[in-house]
């Protein structure tokens, strides 16, 4: 995992950002934010409303699958327990 990271970092300009946030100053992350905002502001301006559209079900999606892990986690659990149990 740390080598797939060290990969992203190298790519230029996302990834050297995206390193100056993690390692950088403190002040660099609020920075790293603002781009990220300033380019969805700017993709939503060049695409228009199919690009909102698609970013919005997308975070639905994302959201749908955290719920699904978060709430499926506790399932795992208990099947555990009646293992360890048996």
């Amino acid at each position: 995992m740390q080598a797939v990271a060290r990969a992203f970092f190298h790519v230029p300009v996302v990834g050297w950002l995206l390193r100056d946030a993690v390692h950088g100053l403190p002040d660099a992350r609020y920075y790293f934010i603002f781009n990220l905002l300033v380019l969805f502001a700017a993709l939503v301006y060049f695409f228009g409303y199919p690009f909102l559209i698609v970013s919005a079900l997308t975070a639905t999606a994302a959201m749908l699958v955290t719920l699904v892990i978060l709430t499926a986690s506790d399932m795992f659990s208990r099947l555990g327990k009646k293992r360890a149990a048996r």
